[in-house]
């Protein structure tokens, strides 16, 4: 196995029943945006988490079929959500979810231990989406881009 060190790119989506593709889209160009805004280069995007219940969402679908199909999607049970160290902090949904940002706990429960926001929670116009970005500790090449390609995985273990 390889032993290159990199750090990858995980992104967490909220998103309402009514999202559509373009507006996911524009949250990921966003998310881009700034991190160049910011002197980071964009990190190559290894995996996508989404609450399990969000998994089938057809914007979702849609949209990494268009933009990141090599991506691999990881379902994360809303268990998994309290005790991620959010900087957002949404009363609805820390009542909802015990967690401030759905996003942002998404994709830092992904990313694994030693994770941390490389963008926090960005809301889409409508309201209809949020889009979060943890990066992956450096390390050994073991992440899902080490395993071949798109899947979908049950639980962040990305």
């Amino acid at each position: 196995m390889a032993t290159a060190l990199h750090r990858c790119g995980v992104l967490g989506v909220g998103m309402h029943t009514d999202a559509r593709p373009e507006v996911l889209q524009a949250l990921w160009q966003q998310a881009r945006d700034q991190l160049q805004r910011d002197g980071g280069a964009p990190q190559p995007l290894c995996a996508v988490a989404v609450l399990d219940t969000k998994a089938g969402h057809p914007a979702l679908a849609g949209w990494l079929a268009e933009t990141a199909p090599s991506a691999i999607l990881v379902r994360v049970p809303a268990e998994q959500l309290p005790g991620q160290p959010v900087v957002t902090q949404s009363p609805r949904m820390l009542a909802r979810y015990g967690t401030g940002s759905v996003s942002e706990a998404a994709a830092l429960a992904a990313a694994g231990p030693g994770a941390a926001l490389g963008v926090t929670r960005l809301v889409a116009q409508d309201g209809s989406a949020t889009l979060a970005l943890a990066l992956r500790r450096a390390g050994p090449l073991n992440c899902c881009l080490a395993h071949g390609g798109p899947a979908d995985h049950q639980g962040a273990t990305a």
